[in-house]
């Protein structure tokens, strides 16, 4: 079992956060409306040091 899981505020309005995986954390969050979700993903940003092909412009 996970040490910590992402929870996603109610309605979606905010950011999700990483919470401890305990029920003194989870149970109050959820209560609130809180639900758990995957973590969010990592920004993927192409540089100037890519190098550019054509399979990548289309």
């Amino acid at each position: 079992m996970s040490e910590t899981v992402w929870m996603k505020p109610p309605h979606g309005l905010g950011e999700p956060r990483e919470v401890e995986a305990s029920p003194t954390v989870l149970v109050p969050l959820m209560n609130a409306g809180w639900s758990q979700c995957p973590p969010p993903e990592k920004e993927n940003h192409v540089d100037d040091e890519t190098p550019r092909t054509p399979d990548l412009l289309r």
